[in-house]
């Protein structure tokens, strides 16, 4: 089930039990796709009473081993490893590694993002990758709204450790706009995009502070600062500021204009990294509405950065699973892959992967009644024997 990288990290660190249960609520997660603990101890493999199942996965849940600094970061440096492996195969076997294709502009690039699981505040820090972002570290926020400039630093600091040999670019939304937080990372010689709020106010040709909004930026208006200070009550500096407003396009315009905080010495190259930090906002959607439902569980906390580790590995076998569905050519027995009028794939590989094994295990449960209709069309014999082929490689795959 788990490549071999993730077997030796796992094998390491947990009793055979435990490395049995995380099997098996990886594979009630990829089916059921649903974290709430009463229904995991619904499903749950075990002939015990329900309170008995309950109380198991609990106490599995409440395991300190179960943390991302001992099970995750490993995997993360060995998924890493393989990114930056040379290429020593041949063309075949490239096309069927299973890279994520993590490296953009020369950057490895580390989103920072907060989301709001009902009345709690998890702050998450992935990797880009692509549309989409590999969770990396996650830490609950003991209040709601907005986090601290040391509630920041302590979800990132260990992730810069585990990433000090790669180079590092953090990009952030106007919730981590701090010049603060800047300095931080240009004191650690970790670049940096932090997009600002209109109201900050920045020092360039002359010795007055005046706000962003006042600049007088107009869609289509491209700008690069360089070496300016930030903030009348801060006064550092010297940092890079891009501004870009998108031109309007079918009397559409973007409301207003991205003003970014960066290290990066042009307009190009941050206005060709930035946009990666939507990629956090697809991975909460993917570990919430659009995957696991994480919003659903009612866990305590100690159980719920647990949960979070789990759906963690559970993402990315379904991710690295998805790509190796592409590669072997069957995607259009899964899911309609593209639209006419649709420039980008209808889903991701997180989505074919999860989506996948469906249709499979539906022609398995349900054998007997689908090769009776399958009888009854002799004319379409040659679809259902390419489909029974695509069948077999799918399952090859899971």
């Amino acid at each position: 089930m788990f490549p071999k990288f993730y077997q030796t990290v796992l094998e390491t660190h947990l009793t055979p039990g435990q490395y049995l249960t995380l099997q098996l609520l990886i594979l009630l997660l990829q089916k059921y796709r649903n974290v709430r603990l009463s229904d995991l101890a619904e499903r749950f493999p075990q002939p015990i009473k329900y309170q008995s199942r309950v109380r198991s996965l609990q106490r599995f849940l409440n395991f300190p081993k179960l943390s991302a600094k001992l099970l995750w970061f490993p995997i993360i440096k060995q998924i890493l490893k393989q990114e930056f492996r040379p290429h020593t195969s041949n063309r075949k076997q490239r096309r069927r590694s299973q890279k994520l294709k993590l490296i953009h502009q020369g950057y490895l690039l580390v989103i920072l993002d907060r989301t709001q699981l009902q009345n709690r505040n998890l702050m998450v820090l992935s990797l880009a990758w692509g549309h989409h972002a590999i969770p990396v570290y996650w830490q609950l926020l003991p209040k709601r709204g907005n986090s601290s400039l040391a509630e920041q630093k302590k979800v990132i600091a260990p992730v810069l450790r585990l990433l000090r040999s790669y180079p590092v670019l953090v990009l952030g939304d106007r919730e981590f706009h701090s010049v603060q937080l800047a300095n931080w990372l240009q004191e650690r010689k970790v670049d940096f995009a932090l997009r600002q709020k209109k109201g900050t106010c920045i020092q360039d040709d002359d010795a007055v502070y005046r706000p962003l909004k006042d600049l007088g930026f107009q869609p289509g208006i491209s700008r690069f600062y360089s070496k300016i200070s930030y903030t009348k009550a801060h006064q550092l500096g010297k940092f890079n500021l891009a501004a870009y407003w998108k031109r309007k396009y079918r009397s559409r315009a973007s409301k207003e204009p991205w003003y970014i905080l960066t290290s990066l010495d042009s307009l190009p190259r941050t206005l060709s990294c930035y946009p990666a930090r939507w990629g956090i906002e697809t991975l909460f959607r993917d570990l919430k509405t659009s995957g696991y439902n994480l919003e659903n569980t009612k866990v305590n906390e100690r159980r719920l950065i647990a949960i979070v580790l789990i759906i963690s590995i559970a993402y990315t076998l379904a991710t690295l699973q998805g790509k190796y569905l592409q590669y072997l050519g069957v995607i259009e027995y899964i899911c309609r892959p593209t639209e006419p009028d649709r420039l980008t794939e209808r889903h991701s590989f997180f989505w074919m992967g999860l989506h996948g094994p469906d249709w499979v295990q539906s022609l398995a449960i349900w054998s007997d009644l689908a090769f009776a209709l399958i009888s009854l069309k002799p004319h379409k014999s040659l679809y259902f024997q390419r489909g029974l082929n695509a069948k077999s490689l799918i399952q090859s795959a899971l």
